[in-house]
């Protein structure tokens, strides 16, 4: 399957079928393995298949399904077989597939992306950074010039001066 037809099938809504489960990804373990949580609570390792890899990316807090009878291994509690957008959550719980234990996953995933957006708005009013500069970073391979207030004030009286006369 091509990049293009792979990307089509990731952006399509996906059908659970009897052996698949919705899962929440708890982090990634390395070697394209996540860690991910199952409605009843049972934490396991899942691989991300190679058609997915460098296409689409699952961050910590996304939503997978799983298909756990696609791996042999005690191990790995199955396959990643399809990344679940926020999209894809509102069309499942409008169908009905939506586990209760998941609660209202979009909501929280919106609230996150909400909180980043606010913070950066934050830093961009300047208002905290003025009040905090201890916390900002010293490069020491670079000579730090410091102007004082009298070296200013000084310059300003000279320039007066040389314009009176």
């Amino acid at each position: 399957m091509g990049k293009k037809q792979t990307t089509r099938d990731a952006e399509s809504t996906p059908e659970l079928t009897d052996n698949q489960l919705i899962a929440r990804v708890l982090g990634p373990r390395g070697k394209n393995m996540h860690e991910v949580q199952f409605a009843d609570g049972r934490i396991s390792l899942a691989i991300l298949p190679p058609r997915f890899r460098n296409l689409i990316w699952v961050k910590r807090g996304h939503y997978v399904i799983v298909d756990p009878k696609a791996t042999t291994t005690e191990k790995l509690g199955g396959e990643i077989v399809h990344v679940l957008f926020p999209e894809h959550v509102k069309d499942l719980k409008s169908q009905g597939k939506w586990q209760v234990v998941f609660g209202n996953a979009l909501i929280t995933i919106v609230a996150q992306s909400n909180v980043k957006k606010d913070s950066s708005a934050d830093k961009e009013d300047g208002s905290d950074s003025s009040d905090n500069d201890d916390d900002l970073f010293v490069n020491n391979n670079r000579p730090v010039l410091e102007e004082t207030e009298s070296e200013d004030d000084s310059d300003e009286e000279s320039e007066e001066e040389g314009e009176q006369s």
